[in-house]
């Protein structure tokens, strides 16, 4: 919201520079973004050209001389519009302009003395600037005073402060309600508007009629205004548009701008003879079509809101306004209008923010209706409205007002004492000052029975609880008054567990030489689709409603795409050898119920080590990720699994790949991308791995004891086992391990060897298994212990010793 300081003085009692006011603000009612003046030029004067010749070494230039006032300047002109007898805009000698300082010069051949301005070289931006001036200077009308100052004939000579509103602050969206605000700070006072208009006799009702067909349009009104003139707008309006950021056009549209800026009340002006006799409010019918002012043919559903027309004797109806958004073609005030129905209206503001995002139109309009507008302002602005009309537009209004819908909202009810306001802010604030600050805010209140009893009005849409009055007695009373304080504890902090594993698996991947990245948890559609059903094949993907863009409209299902991503564009320049991972979300849809869960991702492929004089290097493969996993589920204390994905995905190795099972239930996975994968993203090689955190994340940590090395050597035994060529290693690992768990203490695999030396549909693994006890190993006791060992396993999974 941008608010003009002159404009603002007109509305409220200001004593302080507009600096000062700035700087007040951020303290007491909101962020102020931005300051600035709205043309920073001094010492521009009006002139009036005497007389205008060609120059005699150009054919573009002019010498004219202009009366200053108090003496006649010779100046060199170069606009094409200059002439005899214009008032114009002169920078002296001395003047310093956004282009530079002006001096005396001489420009071919002859002195000029100043120079003659359009409004672009005092620092307006182009599309303020009427098009009749685009490309000469501005001309003023004839009645300018000569030798006045310039910018305060032009009212240019004005401060803009830009306030930076939260969302629930619609009440600022307006000059009335930053008014009200302004005089909350220094309590100096509101200055009324006044203003009158004399009604025809002719009513409004017989020219037109309003139904209103949907619960999302809460009022409706609308006037008529006959006769009027359209024209150029007075100066004042058009530079209060100026400076809220609205470019001028004519006088009906500045005038219904203005009245936006000023009650925060969106209007829209129809040509009535280009409408029908009456008005529907209605809800629009799927792919229904219409052309907005800007000459765009939108398509629309049944969600958004339309103004449409018709005749008294017939029920078609074409839509003639995009409800809080924008206003059609076919009824579009010209310069040939006459007669203009003015409409106030207030629509539900979801309604009209999911079809400004639809449509991709966002206006003063919309974003004052999204928010929120103060219906009990809807028949003033229209009023107001009217006024100017009558005033700037010499137009006739007919009397009374269509209406359909509520008229008006009751102010809200609350209760306040001390106790309570102290107990949220911890100082005491009287009853009498809390009274005199919300009569400040304009609400209605009194102090009766210990309590402060206050009614706050429909503007103020954010204020619904007591904690929100609370709050605004603090905002004026002023917050250095609060005490400095250390929140209360009746204990130390420190991270709860879900912390201590993230951190732990942060930490751990950090020192085993990964890097962590950040990616975007919005992808395409196609890249959503990928290792989708590497979990389960009913997880359904979550799509955003209203994307920004194509690329960004689907939450992901899975970490790893982003990652793949990361990792062409750093082999697309020239930077193979990677080792990434991100802790981020991920998110799917089970039964109409929206999941998201925390997932540890990784990317790696290219060298982990090269030692060139040795001509050795170390490549990342699936064990070289596997072991990263294990160190990672070691520090947490987790015993996984490593089974065949039940679900594979074309994406993934189908013979390099592996689910993580913990508890019987799979948490991740881990594997090669399929080359086909790699190819289509130019790269030479990769290994995923994905864990949902969000099942080992509430696990309790295990105290780890520590138990005395024993005083006996430990013994190592080697053994290749011939299995089934489709047997999981990890269950035979588990079943070592079971046969005696107080004895073995590691099971190493050191080789798998399939060929002719053993049956075909066969496998030999050989395993490292190390054996301590607190008591002697003598080799009768080892010998009973392989024995069992081999039993088991004969007897379990047909696992013979290879001989």
């Amino acid at each position: 919201m941008k608010v003009s300081y002159n404009w603002l003085k007109e509305l409220v009692n200001i004593e302080v520079s507009p600096r000062e006011l700035s700087e007040q603000m951020s303290l007491y009612s909101v962020e102020v973004e931005s300051f600035s003046s709205l043309v920073n030029v001094e010492n521009l004067i009006i002139g009036e050209v005497l007389t205008c010749e060609n120059h005699p070494n150009s054919d573009h230039l002019h010498i004219c001389t202009v009366n200053v006032g108090a003496e006649v300047k010779q100046i060199i002109c170069g606009a094409p519009n200059v002439g005899v007898g214009q008032k114009v805009i002169v920078a002296l000698p001395g003047c310093k302009l956004p282009g530079g300082e002006i001096t005396v010069s001489k420009i071919r051949g002859v002195e000029s003395y100043g120079m003659l301005c359009s409004l672009q070289e005092l620092g307006i931006e182009n599309k303020y600037v009427p098009a009749e001036y685009q490309n000469g200077i501005y001309l003023l009308a004839s009645d300018a005073p000569v030798g006045f100052d310039a910018l305060d004939y032009l009212e240019y000579n004005d401060y803009v402060i830009e306030l930076g509103l939260t969302p629930n602050r619609m009440d600022l969206l307006s000059m009335l309600g930053v008014a009200n605000d302004v005089n909350a700070m220094y309590n100096l006072g509101l200055k009324p508007l006044e203003y009158s208009f004399k009604e025809e006799t002719k009513k409004a009702s017989e020219v037109i009629d309003v139904e209103v067909k949907t619960t999302t349009c809460y009022t409706y009104n609308a006037r008529v205004v006959e006769n009027i003139t359209i024209k150029e707008s007075p100066q004042f309006i058009k530079t209060r548009l100026m400076a809220s950021g609205i470019r001028p056009i004519n006088n009906v549209v500045d005038i219904t701008n203005y009245v936006l800026m000023l009650f925060g009340q969106p209007l829209h002006a129809f040509d009535k003879a280009k409408l029908g006799d009456k008005i529907v409010v209605r809800r629009a019918k799927d792919n229904e079509t219409t052309t907005t002012l800007d000459d765009i043919e939108r398509k629309l559903n049944h969600h958004d809101i339309v103004i449409t027309d018709t005749t008294n004797d017939s029920e078609d109806t074409r839509i003639v306004c995009v409800a809080g958004v924008m206003g059609c073609s076919n009824t579009e005030v010209t310069e040939t209008t006459k007669t203009v129905v003015l409409e106030s209206a207030v629509f539900r503001p979801l309604s009209v923010r999911r079809t400004s995002s639809k449509l991709g139109l966002r206006s003063e309009s919309s974003v004052r209706f999204e928010r929120g507008v103060d219906l009990n302002r809807t028949q003033a602005a229209l009023d107001y409205a009217c006024y100017l009309l009558t005033k700037y537009a010499d137009g006739k209004v007919l009397s009374g007002t269509v209406t359909k819908g509520t008229t008006y909202i009751e102010s809200r009810p609350f209760r306040l004492n001390e106790k309570y306001v102290k107990d949220y802010l911890g100082i005491k604030i009287t009853l009498k000052e809390i009274d005199s600050i919300m009569k400040r805010l304009s609400f209605e209140s009194e102090i009766k029975d210990k309590e402060v009893l206050v009614k706050v009005p429909n503007r103020r849409l954010d204020i619904t609880i007591n904690q929100d009055l609370v709050e605004e007695i603090i905002r004026i009373y002023g917050y250095h008054n609060l005490n400095e304080t250390l929140p209360a504890m009746s204990n130390a902090g420190a991270l709860t567990n879900i912390q201590k594993i993230r951190k732990n698996i942060l930490h751990t991947l950090v020192g085993l030489g990964l890097n962590e990245v950040i990616t975007y948890s919005l992808v395409n559609p196609k890249e959503a689709e990928q290792f989708k059903n590497l979990y389960s094949d009913e997880y359904e993907k979550v799509s955003l409603i209203y994307p920004i863009t194509e690329e960004h409209s689907v939450l992901r299902r899975t970490l790893i795409p982003s990652l793949v991503n990361v990792a062409a564009y750093n082999s697309a320049r020239k930077i193979e050898d990677l080792t990434i991972f991100e802790i981020g979300k991920r998110y799917y849809r089970l039964d109409e119920e929206h999941i998201e869960q925390t997932c540890v991702s990784g990317f790696l492929s290219g060298l982990v080590n090269s030692t060139l004089w040795k001509n050795e290097k170390e490549v990342v493969d699936f064990y070289y990720v596997k072991g990263i996993l294990e160190e990672v589920f070691k520090n947490i204390n987790i015993s996984v699994k490593y089974e065949p994905l039940k679900n594979p995905s074309s994406e993934m190795h189908p013979s390099r790949s592996a689910a993580i099972m913990y508890n019987n239930k799979q948490i991740g996975f881990i594997g090669a991308l399929h080359p086909q994968t790699l190819k289509d993203n130019d790269l030479s090689s990769g290994y995923v791995f994905e864990i949902v955190l969000d099942e080992i994340l509430d696990k309790e940590t295990t105290v780890i004891k520590y138990k005395p090395i024993t005083k006996f050597p430990s013994v190592e035994r080697d053994f290749a086992f011939v299995m089934d060529i489709n047997q999981p290693v990890g269950e035979v690992i588990d079943a070592i391990y079971s046969s005696d768990k107080q004895c073995i203490k590691s099971v190493e695999v050191f080789d798998v060897y399939i060929g002719d030396k053993i049956e075909a549909n066969k496998k030999s693994v050989a395993f490292r298994i190390l054996m301590e006890s607190n008591e002697q190993l003598t080799d009768e006791i080892i010998n009973n212990k392989v024995k069992r060992l081999l039993n088991g396993l004969k007897y379990r999974y047909n696992i013979e010793l290879r001989q």
